[in-house]
């Protein structure tokens, strides 16, 4: 049997209503490093090409969202709200405030050593079709449910992503629980 091999938590996702109401509260109760701090609207991203063949729950469509990014305590924090105008849309982040009552943790992005063979794993093997499927700036991010199961979403990304993407391998190799038998 297959199994994930998970060996870095890149990021930690929270969703809340208003971007500027939580990026103030992060302030206030814990700061982050405000260089590292960095908006997108997904309007803009897919005008620009950043975002394509964005499938939420197996349909293909425009969804919107604000996001800020921030590093705070070695890892990304990846923090979105609803785009205003678009707060009854079904996408995964006004969903997510909807089913959980308000604001939360949506994700964690998780790197796999074995991606490839792991998706496979998770999709042929397990069943899991993945919630949340995104091509953003080249690379492909794939979000399964795992709410029943855990109680949060994992995000497998394709990279490294918050302050460890400037690590040397052998940095990360340091970090991480796997190590090849």
């Amino acid at each position: 049997m297959t199994k994930l091999k998970m060996d870095l938590v890149c990021q930690v996702a929270v969703v809340v209503n208003s971007l500027e109401e939580g990026l103030t509260a992060f302030r206030e109760i814990f700061g982050f490093d405000e260089d590292s701090l960095s908006f997108s609207d997904s309007r803009d991203a897919y005008a620009e090409g950043r975002l394509k063949n964005v499938m939420y729950n197996g349909v293909e469509g425009m969804y919107h969202y604000l996001q800020y990014n921030f590093y705070m305590g070695g890892m990304d924090i990846e923090m979105f709200a609803p785009t205003p105008g678009y707060e009854d849309e079904s996408n995964p982040f006004t969903d997510f405030l909807r089913t959980n009552g308000g604001p939360g943790m949506h994700h964690l992005n998780i790197r796999l050593v074995n991606r490839q063979e792991g998706v496979n794993y998770l999709e042929k093997d397990m069943g899991y079709v993945p919630m949340y499927d995104v091509t953003h700036l080249g690379r492909n991010c794939k979000y399964y449910d795992f709410r029943k199961e855990l109680g949060l979403v994992i995000e497998y990304g394709m990279r490294v992503v918050g302050p460890r993407a400037s690590m040397s391998g052998e940095e990360i190799a340091k970090l991480t629980a796997y190590r090849e038998a």
